[in-house]
């Protein structure tokens, strides 16, 4: 039996089966497990929820990232933004010489300019609330200069007394600075009440307030004292109240001292003492009462 041949060069070849991926392998950034960082809420939905390399200077977006997370920072003790101490506010500063900062993740220092500010020492006191005088600090910027808030070493006699905070001065600018209670200047305030009649048939209650405030100072030097005190306002035109002379309405009232206030300032000698009188009188149409009663402290 004979068998034929035959011709198989027309056929397609066989296809090879592709080699298979290799297997997944984390890179050397993955594995760093100490540097990686979970993406909080505010990322964008791929990346949210999930572990990434944290960005380093080495790495692309990593210097401007690092530059940001200053920002985040706590501020040292009395430390405060400019756009939150001074609003919007735009100012140069030239330093006189080029500093280095090292990039250690810390606060630091570097002086800039130094400014001349005018200082003078005083005392507030409101004995109507507090039998106590504390000391202030009046700061006055007559530089072309703004100086930002911040913490501010007081010293007296060349001695530190305490860090407190600076309050944002623009040029021309004047502010008080507190310094505490000062033991060695003692205030008392005393009151008296007369209530009478007056008009025909007795159609007006007088109540005359009297009021008497010591101040005594113990300091080897003088001390300027600025006394507050506060008069009634009336809400009904029937009402009258008047003042006794020597005590002047603030100049620009605030919240923190209203029109109603009253303000004197003395001059209380070393070791001295120094009296000082002052009151109202309400006149108000008899059978009427003042709100709270008709004795005021």
């Amino acid at each position: 039996m004979a068998y034929g041949s035959a011709d198989f060069r027309g056929a397609p070849p066989v296809a090879a089966e592709p080699p298979l991926p290799p297997d997944p392998r984390p890179s050397a950034d993955q594995l760093d497990y100490a540097s990686l960082v979970l993406a909080g809420p505010e990322q964008e939905s791929p990346r949210r929820g999930r572990l990434f390399p944290e960005p380093s200077p080495s790495r692309p977006g990593g210097a401007l990232r690092g530059a940001e997370e200053v920002g985040l920072l706590p501020l040292p003790r009395y430390g405060s933004w400019p756009r939150v101490s001074a609003g919007s506010f735009d100012h140069r500063f030239d330093a006189q010489a080029p500093a280095t900062v090292p990039a250690d993740g810390v606060w630091h220092t570097v002086a800039v300019a130094e400014l001349p500010v005018g200082v003078r020492t005083g005392y507030v006191c409101v004995p109507s609330v507090e039998e106590a005088v504390y000391g202030v600090l009046e700061l006055s910027n007559a530089t072309a200069h703004a100086l930002l808030a911040g913490p501010v070493e007081v010293s007296v006699d060349g001695e530190f007394l305490l860090t407190a905070g600076l309050p944002t001065l623009a040029p021309g600018g004047v502010r008080e600075l507190g310094l505490g209670r000062a033991e060695e200047v003692r205030v008392a305030r005393r009151t008296e009440l007369r209530e009478s009649t007056s008009g025909v048939l007795n159609s007006t209650t007088v109540l005359e307030h009297g009021v008497r405030i010591e101040l005594v100072n113990r300091l080897p030097h003088e001390a300027s004292v600025e006394v507050r005190e506060r008069v009634p306002v009336p809400g009904d035109p029937e009402v009258r109240v008047e003042e006794r002379p020597g005590w002047s309405a603030p100049a620009e009232p605030s919240e923190g001292l209203p029109s109603s206030a009253r303000i004197r300032r003395v001059v209380v000698p070393p070791g001295g003492s120094v009296e000082l009188t002052g009151g109202y009188v309400i006149r108000i149409p008899a059978g009427r009462a003042v709100v709270g009663g008709n004795r005021r402290s």
